[in-house]
């Protein structure tokens, strides 16, 4: 009878042998930080992982992903910058406008990460239709409340996902749902290494409800995770 046992775990041990798991496949999951100033909700911001490098270098730019969405009924508002306390500044392109009850998003390609700033890094601060460049560090210090409104922790939005709006975020009965509007921010020359698991202090510039301050992580990496295969 042990020698038949024996025998029944071998074979069974056999059949398991080289069959894909539902872990060979999964990616780490990553959640970037969320806030709220004002009738402004920002969600799941996080810098996209550097995949040719595996970190970010110093002077590489690093492109951000987040969904920003306007909660107020009637005002209007407009994201100006963004900036980190470890960046020589941060670059805008695309829709920066918040109207009432819509959103912007921000999912660069991948290409992006980790990409060497070009043109002069002296103190600038210019701005053109559609696009603003913004150089100088953030304010460091904690995330503190602001006037106009507070700094809260609220559930991330996956990256990418054009749809999700954030769960604060209303639409009037009368209103049918919009796309986000599509924006690309990209932080330039950062000053020193970034590696993920570290986080950097970004600062979220509105022209209405003020600075948001958010500690930023590197994003979870798009490649499957490589699990040890079992043993026989």
């Amino acid at each position: 009878m042990a020698a038949l046992a024996a025998g029944l775990g071998l074979a069974v041990a056999g059949c398991s042998a080289g069959q894909i798991t539902q872990t060979d496949t999964q990616v780490a999951a990553v959640n970037g930080a969320s806030g709220t100033v004002g009738d402004i909700a920002v969600r799941d911001a996080q810098l996209l992982f550097p995949v040719a490098e595996g970190y970010y270098r110093q002077g590489d730019d690093a492109p951000v992903v987040v969904l920003i969405a306007n909660n107020a009924a009637e005002q209007a508002d407009k994201l100006l910058s963004v900036t980190a306390d470890i960046a020589g500044g941060g670059e805008l392109s695309g829709d920066v406008e918040l109207e009432p009850f819509t959103a912007i998003q921000s999912g660069t390609d991948q290409d992006d990460a980790g990409s060497h700033p070009t043109g002069s890094s002296a103190p600038t601060t210019s701005a053109t239709t559609g696009s603003a460049t913004t150089t100088g560090s953030a304010t460091t210090g904690s995330v503190t409340p602001t006037s106009g409104g507070t700094t809260t922790t609220g559930s991330p939005v996956p990256p990418g996902d054009a749809s999700a709006l954030p769960t604060t975020t209303k639409l009037p009965a009368s209103a049918a749902p919009t796309e986000p509007g599509k924006v690309k921010i990209t932080l330039k020359g950062l000053t020193q290494d970034l590696r993920p698991g570290q986080t950097l202090r970004m600062t979220f510039l509105f022209e209405k409800a003020g600075p948001l301050v958010l500690d930023v992580p590197i994003g979870a990496s798009p490649e499957p995770r490589a699990e040890p295969e079992a043993g026989h």
